[in-house]
C-alpha cells in the first residue's frame, strides 16, 4: 500500500486513543497541529511536576503553607492544559471516525477507495455514457408507466444490453 493513503480508521483511533500526542496530526502530516499538541501535553507534565515536587521539596514548611495557594493554582493549571489537550485530540478523532474516509479525501488527502466487485472502484462510471444513461432513463419511465420515444420497455432493455445502441443501428 502507498504511504500517501491515509485511513480514517487509523487516523480516528489514533485521535481517541493518542490525542494528547498529536498521533493523528502526525499521522495525517498536519506537523503544526502535531507539535501544538506535543507543546501542550509537555507544559501540562512539567507544570505538574514542579506544582506537586519540586516546590514542595524546594520549600520550608513555612514557605508552603504561603505560597499553597500559587502551587494548587499551578497543578490545576497543569491539569487543565492536559485534560483540554486531552479532549480535543479525543474530539478530533470522534469527527475524524465519523466523517469517514470521504472526509478525509474532500480535505485533499488520498486516500484507497473500497472495490464493489469486480476490481471497480466505487465512484468508477467510466462505462455510463450519456447514451446508455438516456436509455435508463426510458427504460425507467417504461417500468413506471408506458413506452416513452415510442420504444417499449423490451426494446429499451435490449438497448441498454447493447450498450445503448439503438434497433436497427
Amino acid at each position: 500500500m502507498n504511504n500517501n493513503v491515509k485511513s480514517a480508521t487509523t487516523a480516528g483511533l489514533l485521535g481517541i486513543f493518542l490525542g494528547a500526542v498529536g498521533a493523528h496530526d502526525w499521522y495525517l502530516g498536519n506537523k503544526t497541529k502535531g507539535i501544538i499538541h506535543v507543546c501542550l501535553a509537555s507544559s501540562g507534565i512539567v507544570l505538574s511536576i514542579i506544582a506537586s515536587v519540586v516546590l514542595p521539596t524546594a520549600l520550608s514548611y513555612r514557605a508552603l503553607l504561603t505560597w499553597g495557594t500559587v502551587i494548587a493554582l499551578l497543578g490545576g493549571l497543569a491539569c487543565l492544559v492536559m485534560a483540554g489537550n486531552g479532549i480535543w485530540g479525543f474530539v478530533e478523532g470522534i469527527i475524524i471516525l465519523a466523517q469517514g474516509d470521504a472526509g478525509l479525501a474532500r480535505k485533499g488527502y488520498a486516500v484507497a477507495m473500497p472495490n464493489m466487485g469486480y476490481g471497480q472502484p466505487m465512484n468508477n462510471m467510466n462505462g455510463m455514457s450519456g447514451n446508455n444513461m438516456q436509455q435508463m432513463n426510458n427504460f425507467g419511465g417504461n417500468v413506471m408507466g408506458g413506452a416513452q420515444n415510442g420504444n417499449s420497455s423490451q426494446n429499451n432493455m435490449q438497448n441498454m444490453n447493447n450498450g445503448g445502441r439503438q434497433n436497427g443501428q
